[in-house]
């Protein structure tokens, strides 16, 4: 039910302003951080970090005019070892990597919905957590 409800409103959102391609990465978090609540990847550093991240990086490959399906493959790898070396790792993070470099979407549209959309995830989980008298997130940082 807590991965429909997030899910749902990420789908109108993303449907409203024509960035239908978030789903996707957002369906697999979304998975992660319901079922696996306990999980490192499911807590909000990992969610929250690996997908600011790993679209930072993107849109810097974009602006120095790397395109295209090899152009993706070498932002998920730089995207992927930042998450690492930062301890953000999140592997849906890294089709939030591909799909920008595929679709270049505008950044000034992407990025709040991308944010808006971890966030209302996040924060479902958090309601959800406490609804049911569990524990999350359980890391912060």
């Amino acid at each position: 039910m807590t991965t429909s409800v997030g899910l749902a409103v990420v789908v109108a959102a993303g449907t409203l302003l024509h960035q239908t391609v978030l789903v996707p990465p957002l369906a697999a978090t979304a998975a992660i951080v319901t079922a696996t609540p306990g999980s490192p990847l499911a807590q909000p550093r990992h969610v929250l970090g690996g997908h600011m991240l790993s679209c930072l990086v993107c849109f810097v490959v974009l602006a120095l005019g790397w395109h295209g399906p090899w152009a993706a493959a070498a932002a998920c790898g730089i995207a992927c070892g930042l998450v690492l070396v930062l301890k953000a790792a999140h592997p849906p993070a890294m089709a939030t990597a591909v799909m920008i470099m595929l679709t270049d979407p505008p950044a000034h549209r992407f990025v709040p919905l991308l944010a808006a959309g971890l966030a209302l995830l996040v924060g479902v989980q958090m309601v959800s957590s406490r609804l049911r008298r569990e524990v999350y997130p359980t890391a912060w940082w």
